[in-house]
């Protein structure tokens, strides 16, 4: 019976390190414990921890504490079209944009009406009458798009300003696609034309 006990022993002490290994293996790996609501310790970080610049935080690798880098000089995205007029070119305008290339269609004024929102109602407010956010926290107010000034403008000066910016208003070219910039000119003139009232969408 001794020699039996002292044989059964060794197979005590593997089981009891094995079951520690595994129990030191869960908690090097991550795995919360329910004896502990810290935040276990992470051998393996499984990009949990990752090195990136977060909102209203300034880059720490970058000098100038930007986190997004300039695209270099004349160069634009793949697949995209470098607008080729400057910011004084108006008179240009006409003859280089020509006239709005996409249907009024249900899907062109929707998709229209959502760039507008996300892009221009900062400034002109989703009503276009340039009275955004921007402005009631004492910004220059920019022009009324239902005015008659802007209604007599033709969409190929609209898409000029739109893509290369007119006075404090930036360029948009590198925000919207060409065809995005056709889809707003479309539902701004839906706006000039349905005056205060709710834009309606066109039919196909």
């Amino acid at each position: 019976m001794e020699e039996q006990k002292k044989k059964g022993f060794p197979y005590i002490k593997v089981i009891i390190g094995l079951a520690a290994a595994v129990f030191i293996v869960q908690v090097l790996t991550g795995d919360r414990m329910w004896f502990s609501d810290e935040p276990p310790l992470q051998v393996i970080s499984d990009m949990d921890n990752q090195f990136k610049v977060k909102q209203q935080v300034g880059s720490i690798f970058f000098s100038d504490r930007k986190g997004d880098r300039d695209p270099l000089p004349n160069t634009f995205p793949r697949g995209g079209v470098q607008y080729p007029l400057d910011k004084s070119d108006f008179e240009k305008a006409d003859s280089v944009n020509g006239t709005n290339p996409l249907p009024a269609s249900e899907f062109v004024l929707a998709r229209g009406k959502n760039r507008f929102e996300t892009m221009c109602s900062p400034c002109h407010n989703n009503d276009g009458q340039g009275n955004g956010e921007v402005v009631k926290r004492g910004f220059q107010n920019p022009p009324n798009l239902r005015a008659d000034l802007t209604k007599g403008k033709s969409d190929a000066l609209l898409f000029h300003v739109i893509s290369s910016g007119q006075n404090i208003m930036p360029s948009y070219a590198d925000k919207l696609s060409e065809n995005d910039r056709w889809t707003v000119i479309h539902y701004v003139r839906q706006m000039q034309a349905e005056g205060v009232k709710e834009v309606k969408q066109a039919s196909k």
